[in-house]
């Protein structure tokens, strides 16, 4: 080894552990930019609580309304969230299309029957991505 070799050694050897303090520390400051800030609520989930599995006559309004809860990611009641309402069976229709929940994350749509006997199913979707159904049976006069 000639001395230029032993003294780039001796350099290296003697700043190894101010570098990986530096890198310790730049690790835990790009850490902490990132964990502090959380974004806005989402949409995580939606649940029917009530109006599901009921009965309705033909050609009226079923007797309770539908009704959902929407989560946040964390599982958290959501508010302000617009929930769109569809029939996607046999026949009937819903008072609008959507309904916005409450300051609990609660949403409700009622339900009109068809002209025809049978079950028909509504389905609530939030944010495209999240959806649940309710059965509604419908009986002749």
């Amino acid at each position: 080894m000639n001395d230029l070799s032993v003294d780039l050694l001796i350099a290296m050897t003697q700043h190894r552990p101010r570098a990986a303090f530096a890198l310790l520390a730049l690790a835990f400051a790009l850490g902490a930019c990132n964990s502090s800030a959380e974004g806005p609520p989402v949409p995580g989930g939606v649940t029917a609580v009530s109006g599901n599995n009921q009965f309705a006559v033909v050609s009226t309004p079923a007797s309770n309304p539908l009704v959902v809860l929407v989560n946040d990611q964390n599982g958290s009641p959501l508010p302000s969230t617009p929930v769109s309402w569809t029939v996607t069976s046999g026949g009937g229709s819903v008072a609008d299309t959507t309904s916005t929940t409450d300051a609990s994350g609660y949403a409700t749509m009622t339900y009109t029957a068809g002209t025809r006997a049978g079950a028909a199913t509504v389905v609530a979707t939030v944010g495209q991505l999240w959806s649940t159904s309710f059965t509604i049976y419908i009986e002749a006069p």
